[in-house]
């Protein structure tokens, strides 16, 4: 059984994240050093709309279920989306770096905020 993240929500959230992904790559300028910068993320995130809200959240259950899979976060079980999103674009506020690549961002926040035992 997996750890943390899960049902529906969690698929939905990442095919919106692939979505958003694909169209922010699409839209990146060729000179950027990430695909999507950190302070792209949260203008996306800021926007109260239900697209741009799925889009968020698809985007950082994407990174967390990477870092789930790879052991370098250990999310509980059952934490929502909504909660997950929520802290992690608190921690991102906390300690911005608007250059930054996005997802090595929201990694970051994850190790901090959900660390694995050792």
């Amino acid at each position: 059984m997996m750890r943390g993240i899960s049902g529906v929500s969690l698929a939905l959230a990442a095919l919106s994240g692939l979505v958003l992904g694909l169209g922010m790559v699409g839209a990146a300028r060729p000179a950027s050093a990430a695909f999507i910068s950190e302070e792209r993320l949260l203008r996306a995130c800021a926007a109260h709309d239900p697209a741009s809200e799925a889009d968020c959240a698809g985007y950082i259950v994407g990174v967390a279920d990477t870092a789930l899979q790879r052991g370098e976060v250990c999310v509980p079980a059952g934490v929502a989306v909504r909660s997950l999103r929520e802290a992690v674009l608190a921690e991102l506020r906390r300690h911005p770096a608007p250059e930054a690549n996005a997802a090595a961002a929201v990694s970051g926040a994850l190790r901090t905020l959900y660390p694995c035992p050792r």
